[in-house]
């Protein structure tokens, strides 16, 4: 039975009865009494670090899906994607992309990082200058140069993680870079 603290038609909730208590009370008993639910420290593939631009959202989760990396993997996304944690011009942001790194290996223990850089971006534009918005090989060869400084910059401050890039194409398409 339940028995309203006030008045009935008061509108406030029921005094739970002394069978709601023990009731409770059993429950909580029955769950302390369980065996403890082993905590897995969720691990992934990868970190993925790309540009914020959402014309390749799409395009980036389409070329993940297709090397199975499905939910199998964390993801930094900022303007300008690995051209903003090694361009001079981003230098206030570059602690930000190493401090979020090392808590991913730390929680995540990734094992690879994969940069991806794409044509047509305005972070570049905003790096490198606006050649790049008109020469297509100035575009790559710039792309190429900030993707190996930010592999170079992994193998300094993360030995153990492999390193992929590639330039994403307006496409979808990824140009590996070696």
């Amino acid at each position: 039975m339940t028995h309203c603290a006030h008045h009935s038609n008061c509108g406030c909730l029921p005094m739970p009865s002394r069978r709601t208590w023990l009731g409770g009370l059993g429950a909580a008993m029955a769950v302390a009494a369980q065996p403890a639910i082993a905590q897995t420290k969720p691990t992934y593939e990868a970190m993925l670090m790309k540009c914020i631009d959402p014309r390749f959202t799409s395009f980036t989760w389409s070329y993940m899906a297709s090397r199975s990396l499905e939910n199998l993997y964390s993801q930094f996304n900022i303007a300008g994607g690995p051209v903003a944690a090694v361009a001079p011009a981003f230098e206030a942001w570059h602690k930000t992309w190493w401090d979020n790194l090392q808590i991913s290996v730390g929680l995540h223990e990734v094992k690879r990082v994969i940069g991806i850089c794409h044509r047509d971006c305005g972070a570049a534009v905003v790096a490198y200058g606006d050649q790049i918005k008109t020469d297509r090989a100035f575009e790559t060869a710039k792309l190429t140069e900030a993707l190996r400084t930010f592999r170079n910059a992994l193998g300094k401050r993360h030995p153990g993680l492999g390193v992929e890039l590639g330039i994403m194409g307006l496409n979808g398409a990824v140009e590996p870079v070696t």
